[in-house]
């Protein structure tokens, strides 16, 4: 099975949880999977720009990106945060190779100009080359991936973590695509955690006002996720113990989103 795991970068901030992710995720590659770990590093990426006076920005969970800003992404998500992820997996025994959307040009992208508010060098992914993820996966490797992305001009583009994860498992054709986060997954109007959800509950929700703010943009990319034929999307608890074993054997734990909805469904 070929599995895209976005971590999130709150998740990513602990330092005893980094170790555990990477127990979990080797053990699946030592069962026969094949696994892209997509990283995060808003977080990190914040507490950076504060301690150097600049006031981060976001417009619907998307930061805007300024040349300074882009300049703290690049040290930020492939130095410090992808770094310590690699030490991580190796401290686990899990082969692991560290690289962003700019090797090899994974992921060319576009400027996001038009259609919506100027985030300014923020790119859209528009092709994935996804013979690095076979030629490393293939050969054994833990393949982690900064979301920077690369135009055909050769301008370094941030990218939204989430919205790299569904371009590289799109492409790659994965099996399934899990967001791990630091909640234990969508919450409906009465605040408990919806267990399913398919894109006509997710446009509900959304325009019912209750995702907002960065699950809004997480659903979002879960929706364009199984529209672009990705089977199956998690948005799971990533401090839950023995989380993916627990995915993959069928159990409830977050949400998941399928491409249509259940017989008799019921909505918002």
């Amino acid at each position: 099975m070929k599995l895209v795991i976005k971590i999130g970068g709150t998740l990513l901030q602990e330092e005893e949880g980094r170790p555990l992710l990477a127990l979990q995720i080797g053990g699946l590659v030592r069962s026969g999977h094949r696994v892209l770990v997509v990283h995060g590093g808003g977080a990190q990426i914040s507490a950076f720009l504060k301690n150097a006076g600049i006031q981060p920005s976001f417009v619907e969970g998307r930061r805007v990106t300024s040349p300074e800003v882009l300049d703290a992404a690049v040290k930020v998500m492939a130095g410090t945060v992808n770094h310590e992820m690699l030490a991580a997996f190796a401290g686990a025994g899990v082969p692991a190779c560290g690289i962003s959307g700019i090797d090899g040009r994974c992921l060319l992208a576009a400027r996001r100009d038009g259609g919506g508010p100027d985030l300014g060098l923020v790119g859209r992914v528009e092709t994935v080359r996804t013979d690095l993820f076979d030629a490393l996966t293939g050969a054994g490797f833990v393949p982690l991936l900064a979301p920077l992305a690369v135009s055909l001009g050769g301008q370094i583009l941030n990218v939204n973590a989430d919205e790299a994860a569904v371009a590289c498992a799109a492409a790659w054709m994965a099996d399934r695509l899990v967001f791990l986060t630091d909640v234990a997954g969508v919450l409906g109007p009465d605040g408990g955690v919806l267990r399913e959800l398919w894109p006509g509950r997710i446009r509900e929700l959304i325009d019912a006002g209750v995702a907002t703010g960065g699950m809004l943009a997480k659903l979002r990319s879960a929706a364009a996720a199984v529209a672009k034929g990705v089977p199956e999307v998690e948005i799971a608890p990533g401090r839950q113990p023995r989380i993916l074993r627990r995915l993959l054997s069928g159990e409830a734990a977050g949400t998941v989103i399928r491409p249509v909805a259940p017989t008799g469904a019921a909505h918002v």
